[in-house]
């Protein structure tokens, strides 16, 4: 009998068992039929999605691929840059100074005579060319540019030692030898396409001049030789591109003049010197405007030149001749802004150099007092230059034309308000304003410049309304001179602290509290003993109300 009930229970177990294996697989087919379909379904989807590529135009498919295939950055290979490229000039330099060497230890020790080491100079320069033609034909196009640029300076220093050390030529043969060594050399750069013999063969032509004998230097023939070389290579350099050739011919023109300046001690030839100048600015003006070069650069080194330009007009040049150079720039570049006004960059490059030929215009015609406003007007435009092209170049011309300046304009005391003195005094802070404003639009450290600028420009009112309250009170007692002075003082402080509640700028809110309890330092230790107690009374109760009535605005704001 209980066999029998435990049978039953076991049945009755196993049947509640096999009923919920039941469930459960009949819940697994349910969900194997629900992804299932799902599968179905995404797969139809893709296909009518397939279906629509296809039926679309080709067109935006490949603009689609063109945005994806970005091409990567080439990685520079440092390897090949520096035993192919570098070393080798490096080391032909090397190798030079140690055949001169060799010359002048064979010469000392009396092995080779004057002719020879003449010969085995020629000699040198031949088999420099002749290994370095092969180099370019066999595709080592680095090493025999590099060889074949040493050719040059071999050519003048073996010219040199013919013509001052042996004296086996004469000036104008020497001259004559140096110049076809520099026509070599543009026919070098021209033929195998390198910048680097360019740069050679300009810089040797610096120094022929220097490197010729002559007891009474022709300064017109010099200026037209260095100015005839340098634009051949510049039109040259713009042509193709080349812009450190472009850089250089544009820069050691007048590099080449100062030198000789420095060397002579005087301005003499200095009016040949500043022609040479003005017709170097033409042609980069005319390169300007005629070459697809790269814009940028070319309208930075056109405001660069003009500075230049300007300095040696009013060195080389007297009154008569230099006013009409000044006129003729004005009215060249005003009709040039006007005649490109609907192209941005060069509208901007003709305009700025306009208001700075007009504005040295007027130190010419009227005063040379204008001097620092003149050269303050300088500063900011090329300060503006930098804002537009992000030349830190500019950054640094601006920088050091109106720091001394401004240094130079605090440093001079007031006398007159109607003096050029106190003009320069609002012109500096005028230009302060300008600048801040400038800056804090275009660069990225907005808190710094604020913050610097504002207590600049403060300082300079500060200094600038206290000479000018001075010099309205001197007739009056010192009692009212110190009463005026913390007056204005106090009225520079609330304007700070209304503009900088109105701006919402904090820095001038702070700025105003300060000056407020400078002025009270002031009144307590420097004027309380000299004023009388009525003055005394109604500065110490005007200041206390203006502080209360700032406190209870900043608490209400709050």
């Amino acid at each position: 009998m209980i066999e029998v009930i435990w049978l039953e229970n076991q049945n009755e177990e196993l049947q509640k068992k096999v009923e919920k294996l039941e469930f459960e697989v009949s819940e697994m087919k349910k969900k194997l039929d629900f992804l299932l379909t799902r599968e179905t379904v995404l797969k139809q989807n893709e296909f009518q999605q397939k279906e629509k590529i296809s039926m679309t135009p080709s067109k935006p498919v490949q603009k689609v691929v063109k945005q994806n295939t970005s091409t990567p950055k080439e990685k520079i290979d440092f390897e090949a840059l520096i035993f192919q490229k570098w070393l080798p000039r490096f080391f032909i330099f090397i190798f030079i100074i140690g055949i001169m060497w060799g010359f002048k230890a064979a010469s000392d020790y009396g092995v080779l005579n004057e002719y020879a080491k003449v010969g085995i100079g020629f000699a040198f320069a031949i088999l420099l060319f002749w290994y370095g033609n092969r180099q370019v034909q066999a595709k080592r196009v680095t090493l025999g540019q590099t060889l074949l640029g040493g050719i040059l300076p071999v050519l003048f220093l073996t010219t040199f030692a013919m013509h001052h050390l042996y004296n086996m030529i004469g000036s104008n043969v020497a001259f004559m030898l140096q110049v076809i060594w520099v026509g070599v050399g543009f026919y070098f750069m021209n033929k195998y396409k390198s910048e680097a013999i360019g740069l050679i063969s300009i810089i040797g032509a610096i120094l022929i001049p220097f490197l010729i004998k002559s007891t009474a230097p022709n300064y017109l023939f010099f200026a037209f030789y260095e100015t005839s070389i340098y634009l051949l290579f510049m039109f040259y350099a713009a042509f193709k591109k080349y812009k450190y050739l472009y850089s250089t011919s544009a820069i050691l023109l007048n590099l080449v003049y100062i030198v000789v300046g420095l060397l002579n001690f005087n301005l003499k030839g200095f009016e040949y010197f500043a022609f040479s100048i003005i017709i170097q600015h033409l042609g980069l003006l005319t390169i300007l405007l005629i070459s697809k070069f790269s814009k940028k650069k070319q309208i930075l080194m056109l405001h660069t030149s003009f500075i230049i330009t300007i300095g040696w007009v009013f060195s080389g040049y007297e009154d008569n001749t230099r006013t009409i150079i000044l006129i003729l720039l004005c009215v060249s570049y005003l009709f040039l802004s006007n005649l490109y006004k609907k192209q941005s960059d060069l509208f901007f490059a003709f305009s700025t150099n306009f208001l700075l030929a007009f504005s040295f215009l007027c130190l010419d015609s009227v005063t040379v007092h204008l001097l620092n406003t003149v050269l303050i007007i300088q500063a900011i435009l090329t300060y503006l230059f930098y804002v537009r092209y992000r030349d830190f170049f500019k950054l640094i011309i601006a920088s050091l034309t109106i720091v001394p300046v401004g240094i130079r304009i605090v440093s001079e005391p007031i006398f007159s308000l109607i003096s050029f003195t106190s003009m320069d005094w609002i012109v500096l802070i005028i230009a302060t304003i300008t600048i801040a404003i400038i800056a804090y639009k275009n660069e990225k450290e907005k808190n710094v410049i604020l913050v610097s600028s504002s207590l600049v420009i403060t300082l300079l009112l500060i200094a600038y309304i206290t000479q000018a309250v001075q010099i309205l009170t001197t007739d009056f007692s010192d009692n009212v001179i110190s009463l005026t002075i913390n007056l204005s003082w106090i009225i520079i402080s609330i304007i700070a602290m209304v503009l900088g509640s109105l701006k919402k700028f904090k820095v001038w809110t702070y700025i105003g509290v300060g000056l407020l309890l400078l002025t009270l330092c002031k009144l307590v230790l420097v004027d309380l003993p000299n004023i009388t107690l009525l003055v005394r009374a109604g500065l110490f109760i005007l200041l206390g109300l203006i502080g209360l009535i700032i406190s209870r605005i900043f608490f209400k704001g709050k």
